[in-house]
């Protein structure tokens, strides 16, 4: 402990005697310290020998002295001289009364604290007193054991309290719970029993309220808390059973609307189900089981009049589809008659005279069918002598077409059409039954097989077009089919480029060849478009899978682009953009996909990407255009502190430079070229404005404590009949108005002295507070009063667990108690002259 008495501190001065004293010297007053050990009056007689024992072994003495008392002795001891020894005993002196108070006060928190923790139900408002108390207590004055005892029983205080918090946590939720679970099984049961739907809503809420039930808290106490949770799983029990009840009723009533046409209805079957304690519900239920038991017998009886009806059905439906069918046969002979086909009408009237029998038709149907075979007995009359006329025409017609083929300008489809149409009346005569001849017959057939010979060259020149174009297609799935494909080969790129410029050469050439059905021999195309499918799909599989997987890979890439456009604004999209342009690029060399669905996804992709470049150029421009209106805002701020001068008043510099503090801190980015000069700018305006500021200030209150020390002593001349009158009032009328808290008692005490009335008021202990507040050393003879005063003042701050600080306006209150009256003595207006002296190098505004 005294070994620090040995370091050197190069920098601290020491006595004569110290110095001078040998490390022999030394070593003896350190043995002696060590004898003193505990004894305080040792100690204390050490430090008082200030003849003989060095600075340092004094200095250590006082520090190891423990009681107030020894301590108290030192600090009056030294008082007035020895100021070192002084401040470390008043410091020691001032520790172990603290340390005395502080730990007392703990051990009354601590008695506090398990009286309370005695009690059944501990109010949190007390507790938090008592921890606010101890936490206004300084940790390094406690002792270790009473740190830990209060951590021990606030601790279980904390515990019983979250404990308590916890339980009453758990039963509000429990009652919120079963409050909506119940409300909503009660609304449901209403509901279903007015409709019977949502049954399966009724099974939730039923499940809802049964779990709330079983989680109901469970309660020791029979207080307030114990009789609201019975009471409330009474109410859940009544809703659990009212549903069981609810659902039998709705089972047996669904049931019976199941089967609407079984007699089985025995009423005492719905009076022993379980009773509905609810009387709304109960009377839906019953008039929905009444409505359901009329409905059934409806039923029934509309059932065995619609079985009687079906059988007059039944009959009514044959007679009728009998005489639409003999409708239907006389329609289409008639209009076969009218058409002129006499033989088909005639077949006709035999099927409708065989369907007649044993029909009941009426009179206008039979009617219509004697008319019928009168007209079909009337055509076939004159028929014989029309049709070999119109023969004749044919014969004539067909010798014209023969004749034509020697025209140059022939044209062989409406020629060959010609031919086709006359063979066709030709056979429309022979189903009319009109008369023809062999000759007649040979004459209009080798006419027409003159007329067709320029058909039959053309069609032999068609015919060698289709076989050469049916040649060339096979040499193109001949070519197809040397494309070597094996599996290894499908894993390389270059080899998927060749299949597909293969395939892509052999579609071209397939297309220039024409449509398959007019430029092929009929009888091939079958076998032909079999032998192309084969072809193709030996090369499009394997492609197709590559492609599928390729455009996988796009979609990806469109996805990733899009993806990015969200979040458009980072600093590295447009290098990922750039990224995924050149993965696509490399992509699409790598295997073409086919051409739709190539120009799709590069569509997508390449809107996504220009999305994504359209958002940061808004983003940029309106991000400049609010950069420019930053910069214009900020340099009006830099021209508004630039416009101060050191002839502002302080007031408006300082309010000026919050503002524009204010202002610029809420100002947004510049732009980045003009924002470090914008800066450079601001800081060089501020700072002339602050010196403006702190110059002015520096200034006027100088000029304010002038005018104080002026106007006093104005004062004191009156009151010492030193001046004159006349003079003196000039004088004070001279100099400027002081602030009102100084001007009121000045110019009253400056009034007071006009009169001849001047009345002395000692105030030593406001003196003592301005010398404390102001860093001052007081007189000799005030220095108890000065320990007693901030004595009591650590006293009061402990006892208030708040630390007491003193600021300028108590500095100006006191100054204005001291400055309104005389202080009655010379000691006491020299310190009042001596703390004037020491205001302006403190400013107080």
């Amino acid at each position: 402990m005294f070994n620090k008495i040995f370091k050197s501190n190069e920098t601290e001065p020491v006595t004569a005697q110290a110095t001078a004293a040998d490390p022999s010297d030394q070593t003896d007053w350190l043995a002696k310290l060590h004898a003193a050990g505990g004894d305080e009056q040792a100690l204390l007689a050490i430090a008082m020998d200030r003849d003989n024992a060095p600075l340092k072994i004094r200095q250590a003495a006082v520090e190891a002295m423990q009681s107030e008392d020894a301590l108290k002795a030192a600090e009056r001891e030294f008082r007035d001289h020895d100021r070192r020894i002084h401040r470390e005993a008043k410091l020691r002196l001032e520790t172990v009364v603290a340390r005395r108070l502080a730990r007392a006060l703990a051990d009354q928190l601590i008695a506090d604290a398990h009286a309370l923790f005695a009690q059944a139900h501990i109010p949190a408002n007390r507790f938090v007193e008592i921890d606010r108390g101890w936490q206004a207590l300084d940790a390094a004055l406690l002792d270790s054991a009473q740190i830990a005892g209060f951590d021990t029983v606030s601790t279980q205080i904390a515990q019983v309290l979250r404990s308590r918090g916890d339980q009453q946590s758990l039963i509000k939720r429990w009652t919120h719970e079963a409050d909506l679970a119940l409300a909503e099984l009660q609304a449901g049961s209403i509901a279903v029993a007015e409709t019977g739907l949502e049954r399966d809503k009724l099974a939730a809420a039923y499940d809802a309220v049964n779990l709330a039930r079983e989680n109901a808290p469970l309660m020791t106490d029979q207080d307030a808390r114990s009789r609201d949770i019975n009471h409330k799983i009474m109410l859940l029990d009544a809703a659990l059973q009212l549903a069981r009840a609810l659902d039998a009723r709705l089972t047996h009533i669904d049931k019976l609307a199941a089967d609407a046409t079984n007699a089985n209805d025995d009423p005492a079957a719905w009076h022993g189900l379980p009773p509905v304690a609810d009387t709304k519900i109960a009377g839906l239920l019953s008039a929905r089981h009444d409505a359901i038991r009329r409905t059934r017998q409806q039923s029934r009886d509309v059932m065995s009049r619609a079985a009687k009806e079906a059988v007059d059905e039944k009959d009514k439906a044959r007679r009728q589809a009998k005489l639409a069918t003999l409708n239907e046969l006389l329609t289409g002979a008639e209009s076969a008659l009218a058409t002129g086909q006499v033989v088909d009408a005639a077949a006709a009237l035999t099927t409708i005279e065989a369907t007649l029998k044993g029909a009941h038709a009426n009179p206008k149907l039979l009617g219509r069918v004697d008319a019928l075979r009168a007209e079909i007995t009337r055509l076939k009359g004159w028929q014989h002598w029309g049709g070999g006329r119109a023969r004749e025409d044919l014969a004539a017609e067909a010798e014209t077409l023969a004749k034509a083929i020697t025209d140059e300008k022939l044209h062989i489809k409406s020629h060959a059409d010609a031919i086709e149409k006359l063979r066709e009346r030709w056979k429309e005569l022979d189903k009319l039954g009109g008369a023809t001849s062999r000759d007649l017959w040979g004459k209009f057939d080798g006419a027409l097989k003159t007329a067709y010979l320029p058909v039959s060259a053309q069609l032999a020149k068609l015919k060698a077009v289709r076989q050469e174009n049916l040649a060339a297609r096979n040499q193109l799935i001949t070519a197809l089919d040397a494309v070597s494909v094996t599996a290894d080969a499908a894993s390389t790129a270059a080899t998927l480029r060749d299949w597909a410029r293969a395939l892509e050469h052999f579609q071209t050439e397939w297309r220039k060849l024409g449509p398959v059905e007019h430029t092929v021999p009929h009888k091939a195309q079958a076998v032909l478009l079999e032998r192309m499918k084969a072809a193709v799909a030996r090369l499009e599989s394997p492609l197709t899978d590559s492609r599928r997987v390729e455009a996988l890979k796009r979609e990806q890439l469109i996805a990733r682009a899009k993806a990015l456009s969200t979040d458009s604004q980072q600093r590295d999209t447009i290098i990922k953009v750039r990224e995924l342009q050149t993965e696509w690029q490399q992509h699409a060399k790598a295997l073409p996909l086919q051409r739709n669905v190539e120009n799709r996804l590069w569509a997508e992709f390449k809107a996504a990407t220009d999305a994504i470049f359209h958002a940061r150029d808004a983003a940029n421009s309106a991000r400049d255009a609010v950069f420019q209106i930053n910069a214009t805002l900020r340099t009006e701020l830099i021209n508004k502190l630039t416009a101060l001068t050191a002839d502002t008043p302080p007031g408006e510099i300082k309010r000026t430079i919050a503002e524009v503090d204010s202002a610029w801190r809420r100002a947004g980015e510049a732009p980045r070229a003009l924002e470090a000069k914008l800066e450079a700018r601001f800081r060089r305006a501020r700072d002339d404005a602050q010196q403006f500021s702190a110059g002015s200030a520096k200034r006027t209150w100088q000029k304010t404590c002038e005018s104080l020390h002026a106007k006093l002593a104005l004062c004191v001349e009156l009151e010492n009949n030193t001046g004159n009158v006349g003079n003196t009032r000039e004088s004070w009328q001279a100099l400027p108005a002081l602030a009102d808290i100084w001007e009121k008692p000045l110019h009253t005490r400056f009034d007071a002295a006009l009169v001849g009335q001047p009345v002395s008021v000692p105030q030593d202990e406001t003196l003592l507070k301005l010398e404390a507040a102001l860093d001052m050393e007081s007189p000799p003879a005030f220095q108890a009063a000065r320990r007693e005063m901030k004595l009591r003042a650590m006293k009061n701050a402990i006892e208030a667990r708040q630390a007491v600080t003193v600021t300028n306006a108590d500095i100006e209150k006191w100054i204005a108690v001291v400055i309104a009256a005389p202080l009655g003595d010379a000691v006491a207006a020299a310190r009042l002259q001596n703390i004037l002296a020491a205001l302006p190098g403190k400013p107080l505004r």
